[in-house]
């Protein structure tokens, strides 16, 4: 076993937990999916196929022997597709999803105690009209701050 162990595993199963509690009707994905329901969450899946979804950085705090202190990025992904043309509609379903997460962060930023700090910082919107209609998608990075084990 090793003598520091990341906290990215634990914190992702912790994410995509809150995530099913705080989002029942939304088709929450650890990683990338293999199909998508017309609401969809990834966690830890940047919208394309093998591009790293977390980055992370170890750091010792000062003079120390305590274990490392890690700070990463997890980058997540939420869509909604919908069979009109409504723009707006979609556009309000996709961010009200991604603020229900941010909210449930919020409310509980360690996860539990499974990590240090947990926030919402980063959102990037795509939307288009597709042969389906109207779709947005929302690509948004939680930061982490933890310790290792």
């Amino acid at each position: 076993m090793p003598q520091t162990m990341s906290t990215v595993p634990a914190v992702l199963e912790a994410l995509v937990a809150a995530a099913h509690r705080v989002l029942p009707d939304v088709q929450v994905v650890d990683g990338q999916p293999l199909a998508a329901s017309p609401d969809i969450l990834c966690i830890g899946f940047t919208g394309e196929p093998g591009e790293p979804a977390v980055e992370s950085t170890r750091t010792r705090e000062q003079v120390t022997l305590d274990p490392d202190r890690e700070s990463y990025e997890i980058t997540c992904l939420a869509a909604v597709l919908r069979g009109e043309t409504d723009t707006a509609t979609v556009r309000a379903l996709v961010y009200e999803m991604v603020n229900v997460l941010a909210d449930e962060l919020a409310t509980d930023p360690t996860l539990g105690g499974v990590c240090g700090r947990t926030q919402l910082t980063t959102e990037d919107l795509a939307q288009e009209q597709t042969t389906k209609g109207a779709q947005a998608v929302v690509r948004f990075v939680i930061a982490v701050d933890a310790w290792t084990y």
